[in-house]
């Protein structure tokens, strides 16, 4: 019975109630997540929740899971001109530690279960030089073109932690 139903649900239908779930702070683990939409009626797997997650942008933070959407709202001081590279600012402001230099490559430390959130932004709004970034979960190896590459980026971050430059 559990595949008949599993096979009839509507993807819409589960993401639009994982959406809800995100958006309400109830989604910690991947196991709760799929235990409340079963009570809606949506069985799943984990792994259909691993792909679901995904699949919306949302990131495990300290708090479970969330739409970077959210995590990177700002407070009602935020304009209509707010830009990636604001969100990413305040991003690395918010969540960087700091940042070390690595032949071509940057690492930067983060709070436990912040690295993957902030690694997302880098991936959705890249500084200039960095060609990908590598998240655990509380370090992000940026990669980058070339040694200077590193050197500049890293500059540019440290402006940024230490508040130098908004």
């Amino acid at each position: 019975m559990r595949s008949s139903v599993y096979l009839c649900m509507s993807i819409h239908r589960r993401r639009t109630l994982l959406l809800t779930l995100l958006e309400s702070g109830l989604a910690c683990t991947q196991d709760e997540i799929a235990e409340a939409l079963a009570q809606s009626g949506q069985l799943v797997t984990q792994a259909t929740v691993s792909r679901d997650l995904a699949a919306l942008g949302a990131v495990r933070g300290p708090d479970g899971y969330q739409l970077v959407s959210t995590i990177s709202a700002q407070p009602a001081k935020s304009s209509a001109k707010s830009s990636g590279k604001s969100e990413l600012n305040e991003l690395i402001s918010n969540h960087a530690i700091y940042a070390k230099l690595a032949h071509a490559m940057v690492v930067i430390r983060t709070a436990p279960g912040h690295a993957q959130m902030l690694a997302g932004a880098f991936d959705r709004w890249p500084l200039e030089g960095v060609i990908g970034s590598v998240a655990g979960d509380d370090t992000i190896f940026l990669a980058t073109s070339s040694p200077k590459s590193a050197t500049q980026v890293l500059a540019a971050l440290e402006r940024i932690i230490d508040g130098t430059q908004s």
